[in-house]
């Protein structure tokens, strides 16, 4: 009898450890919902305004370049993931923020406290949460933003190419440089124009009108020149006489208007991982080491870090100390001044590590110092009153 009723007990024990690791879970998988929301929330809306600050910047290459909506969209999109793995820390930091303080102002951390839920169990699904964001934030950084800039750096070295799109507009004149005025009526898609009219005045008394059926640009790293064909060219000599002349094929030097094609080069923001912490003779030569490089590298595989930081950093606000009715704005205050200072913290050793490599250590040390120093605020043991303060209130 003794027997059976000690196998029921410890069933019933395990029963009940069981049922309590199921609410347990489904607790932490609340909070985890609660923090999710928010940091989605909070990276479309930094994302939008990221775009929007750099669609602000990109609106001479409709007005400069004439170029079409798509190309203006297209250019924008691709800075966006360096944008967004910049922003996302601050997103998250925002998210943990807004959904604690929801969670607290619930007493929801209070109920869960009482229940027997450590913090280690509260901190659980941030720590999750912080983790995917981190994975997400290295993707963008050693994926996403080099196949991004390497495309937006070859469209806008070709809209720079196209001088057709920079110095044309169609149906109106316009004088591409001192003296020389150039007009076409319409410019294909492909640089080439139609009706095509130059008038040059650069020498004095002997102005020069060229007009031809079509014409189109040509650029060479030595020269740049208007191609027309089937036209013809009128110019008054020194001795008031006109001169009329057809041709079939002519060329108008525009060097003194346009430069040679620029060599394209990727920098260090454009080149994969293994690019930058293994540079060619090219990169190292243009930035006079390969400092700059190795910073970049580092930069992409720490930067994750903050999202961890920031978490907890976050989290500490809520977590350390006691229970506070009159709201936690003070420590918002004080978490948002340390997150700003360990960012900017991170920033400068950044800068400096493109100088020194030996400082590149430092940029894996400031985020994970951010992370010990959030963690030993969490953990620190609640202070005791004084016997006497007590003994006064009594």
């Amino acid at each position: 009898m003794d027997c059976r009723s000690g196998i029921r007990s410890s069933r019933e024990i395990e029963g009940a450890s069981r049922s309590e690791n199921s609410v347990m879970i489904l607790v932490q998988r609340y909070f985890f919902r609660q923090m999710l929301w928010p940091f989605i929330t909070a990276v479309s809306a930094l994302a939008g305004l990221a775009l929007l600050t750099q669609s602000l910047s990109n609106v001479d290459l409709v007005s400069g370049y004439s170029q079409t909506a798509f190309t203006f969209l297209k250019v924008t999109l691709l800075a966006l993931p360096q944008l967004t793995a910049l922003l996302v820390p601050i997103a998250i930091f925002i998210a943990i923020l807004s959904g604690m303080n929801r969670l607290a102002a619930d007493s929801e951390f209070v109920i869960a406290s009482a229940s027997g839920m450590s913090r280690l169990a509260v901190l659980s699904p941030l720590i999750r949460l912080a983790v995917y964001v981190m994975i997400f934030n290295l993707a963008i950084n050693l994926f996403v933003q080099p196949l991004a800039y390497r495309e937006m750096r070859r469209s806008l070295h070709d809209l720079r190419s196209d001088a057709a799109a920079s110095l044309i507009t169609p149906g109106a004149f316009t004088q591409i440089g001192a003296g020389v005025t150039l007009y076409a009526r319409e410019r294909g898609r492909d640089g080439h124009m139609q009706d095509v009219l130059i008038h040059d005045t650069r020498v004095a008394n002997e102005p020069i009108t060229i007009t031809a059926r079509e014409g189109f640009i040509v650029r060479s790293s030595t020269q740049s020149s208007m191609v027309l064909a089937d036209g013809n060219r009128q110019q008054i000599d020194a001795a008031g006489e006109l001169g009329y002349v057809t041709f079939d094929r002519t060329e108008f030097d525009l060097g003194e208007f346009i430069g040679p094609i620029d060599a394209m080069f990727f920098k260090e923001s454009d080149r994969f991982l293994h690019e930058l912490i293994w540079p060619d003779a090219s990169t190292i030569a243009r930035s006079g080491g390969p400092e700059r490089a190795w910073a970049e590298a580092h930069y992409r595989l720490s930067s994750p870090l903050y999202n961890l930081a920031f978490v907890l950093i976050a989290a500490a606000v809520f977590l350390a100390g006691d229970y506070s009715r009159m709201g936690y704005g003070r420590r918002v205050m004080v978490a948002v001044g340390l997150g700003l200072s360990l960012r900017l913290t991170g920033f400068a050793v950044q800068s400096a590590s493109a100088v020194d490599g030996a400082v590149n250590a430092g940029q894996y040390l400031v985020p994970l110092l951010g992370c010990l120093g959030a963690l030993t605020v969490i953990y620190w043991p609640t202070r005791v009153r004084p016997a006497r303060h007590l003994a006064g209130g009594a």
